[in-house]
């Protein structure tokens, strides 16, 4: 397997949603505790990532195992691997296991430093990234892909970066989150979309069941209760009043959620209309993050 393939494979456009909810676990305990360990979030991040190219190989594995990715149904431009390359499948199994080993570590690590509830919490997540695309009843056949999605790398990944920080979960740290869950099911939302022609004959996902239209403005609607969340954790006092700011990004974000259209939505499309979803978050969370790192200067400094 060539640098190219492996790069292709592991897919890093995703992984903002593991390296995002890492940041802002890992700021929001500076923000309202003032405690940071760099070897703390180093061991996450590295474990948070680890746990995402897992998911990415497998979901293309089992895809291709299953007949879901062929010529018919994969553009050439998105770099399957499997499909286009004639990879063996016995070096995407060797590469599965290196993943398992590299997460490993770290996690072995966190879990020395601060306990059992570590290694639980990782384990459940690495449980939800295997069982959305392997076993017998994959969570990625049903409409409940956008919610373990997003509650596994949006919630609880949010949630333990903060207990790995400061030892504890409240309910702030689990209202902060919601814009990240959210978040992480839009970006299933949008692949669904690209995908119900090769979907609809195998699997019952959420575009299956509304509609191309339908799903689109939900996933539109989506961004909206991310506003919503964020502007009810500034009024519980769970976030600064700044983060009020974050307002500003709306319209970059309607920009990128433009091109998504059924129009738009075509396999040639689809790389563009995967990166307009993920980036659209990124801009939003940028802005987060940004407000967050401001106001912890701001309390340092001023």
């Amino acid at each position: 397997m060539t640098k190219k393939q492996l790069f292709a494979i592991l897919d890093p456009k995703t992984w903002s949603a593991s390296i995002i909810p890492v940041l802002i676990g890992s700021l929001y305990s500076i923000y309202r505790v003032e405690t940071f360990r760099f070897d703390l979030f180093i061991a996450i991040l590295f474990s948070a990532v680890g746990v995402q190219c897992f998911a990415n190989v497998i979901n293309d594995y089992y895809d291709y195992l299953s007949g879901l990715d062929n010529v018919d149904t994969i553009n050439d431009g998105e770099g399957s691997i499997l499909v286009f390359d004639n990879v063996p499948l016995l070096q995407i199994k060797k590469l599965l296991t290196y993943l398992i080993i590299i997460v490993l570590f770290p996690t072995l690590y966190l879990f020395f430093c601060r306990g059992i509830i570590v290694l639980i919490i990782g384990i459940v997540g690495f449980l939800v990234a295997y069982f959305y695309s392997a076993g017998p009843y994959p969570i990625s056949k049903t409409f409940l892909g956008e919610l373990f999605s997003g509650i596994t790398m949006g919630g609880l990944l949010t949630w333990l970066t903060y207990f790995v920080q400061t030892g504890y979960i409240d309910e702030n740290i689990i209202m902060i989150s919601i814009p990240l869950i959210i978040y992480i099911g839009s970006i299933l939302l949008t692949n669904g979309l690209c995908d119900i022609e090769k979907d609809k004959e195998t699997r019952v996902t959420i575009p299956i069941l509304m509609g191309r239209h339908r799903s689109i403005d939900l996933l539109k609607f989506s961004y909206i209760m991310m506003y919503i969340f964020v502007s009810l954790s500034i009024l519980l006092k769970a976030l600064p009043h700044s983060m009020f700011l974050i307002f500003l990004s709306i319209p970059f974000i309607i920009k990128k959620l433009k091109f998504i259209t059924v129009k738009n939505i075509t396999l040639k499309n689809r790389s563009n209309i995967m990166s307009s979803s993920v980036l659209s978050g990124v801009i939003f969370f940028s802005f987060y993050i940004v407000i967050i790192l401001i106001e912890i200067l701001r309390r340092k400094f001023l």
